[in-house]
């Protein structure tokens, strides 16, 4: 039997190291998570010129937003340490350059050092949500004067391109429905505006989403935008209200709550370093393993992976945590990766196909 230890980094921050108790060699294989958002530490902002000093406050605009994206929440840059953060932006950035917005508008975009924020986000006790998130999916009824629908993936809409900057502004991944026959036959314009949850999340189970966002968004006679929101996300419900002079200022209020509420849930504040056991079963071959080590390294509340025992099929793992365990087990669930085994509360899992 050959006894092979390796030792990977991952993503720059974490460091995975495990004894693999199996002949051969480890074939790497990426793990698939609810949806892996790309492009966290990177933004695009105005920017007054190219002097040093236009460019510093264009750097501080592209970090607060980045920041809001990480600890998805705009309160969490009223703190001391976001401050100390964005007194001195350049240290962080990796990137930029000056980017043509038309006519005589000048923009900067920047790129920041994913690793070196995550690490400062965590010592100062701020939330660090990483890139595993939530597929949110939205039903959005319009009604704009008497001209009414449901706005839909493939259809070229205003609206869509303003889901589409909102969701990236916030790090969110936004699906629109598709609206083809088999939507239209499930859900219509009058069971989201009527808020009939009970067809929409009928609807809404071909695209197996995390969360469902449902949206009446309406223009008043005086020209001004309303919208009633509803979440639900993992049994919970939220509701509230939004309105804006225009339908971006409207959308972007209600997604910055719909931001707000899942990285209550999801995003995770580092604390003292923990342990956990954890069992996988069904792991059948050297790319399973593989793909578990990556899928659990990859993970925000954990600092390092070990394998602690191999039996048959299951593999059981020694985790080092720097978050609560809830927190990672709500991750875990947020995946298609792994799937619970028997009592929720144990921690045993199956790998999914």
């Amino acid at each position: 039997m050959v006894r092979l230890r390796l030792k990977l980094r991952v993503i720059g921050l974490k460091k995975l190291s495990f004894t693999l108790l199996l002949a051969g060699l480890l074939v790497s294989s990426t793990a698939a998570l609810a949806v892996r958002v790309n492009h966290l530490f990177e933004a695009q902002v105005p920017v007054a010129g190219r002097d040093a000093p236009a460019r510093d406050a264009a750097l501080a605009d592209a970090l607060r937003e980045v920041l809001v994206r990480l600890t998805g929440s705009a309160l969490a840059l009223q703190s001391a340490a976001a401050a100390d953060l964005l007194a001195k932006p350049g240290r962080f950035v990796e990137q930029y350059r000056y980017v043509d917005a038309g006519g005589s508008s000048l923009a900067l975009w920047a790129q920041f050092d994913g690793v070196s924020l995550a690490r400062e986000l965590r010592q100062a006790g701020l939330p660090y949500w990483g890139e595993e998130r939530p597929d949110v999916l939205v039903w959005l009824a319009v009604d704009d004067r008497g001209q009414r629908y449901l706005a839909g993936e493939t259809e070229p809409r205003p609206v869509n391109d303003s889901l589409r900057r909102i969701g990236q502004h916030y790090g969110l991944p936004l699906t629109l429905p598709l609206m083809d026959l088999e939507d239209q036959r499930n859900a219509g314009f009058t069971d989201v505006w009527g808020n009939f949850f009970t067809r929409i999340q009928r609807a809404s189970q071909r695209y197996r989403p995390q969360a469902i966002v449902t949206i009446r968004l309406e223009r008043s006679s005086a020209g001004d935008w309303r919208a009633a929101w509803q979440l639900v996300d993992a049994g919970d419900q939220q509701t509230w209200r939004t309105h804006g002079d225009t339908i971006d200022q409207a959308l972007a209020a209600g997604f910055g709550d719909t931001t707000q509420w899942l990285a209550q849930r999801y995003a995770v504040v580092a604390t003292a370093t923990g342990s956990r056991s954890l069992l996988v079963e069904d792991i059948g071959s050297l790319d399973d393993y593989a793909r578990v080590s990556a899928y659990l390294a990859a993970l925000s509340p954990v600092d390092q992976i070990n394998v602690a025992r191999v039996s048959g099929r299951s593999v059981e793992f020694s985790l080092v945590l720097s978050a609560d365990e809830h927190n990672l087990r709500q991750l875990i669930s947020l995946g298609r990766t792994l799937r619970q085994v028997d009592d929720p509360q144990a921690w045993r899992f199956r790998l999914q196909p």
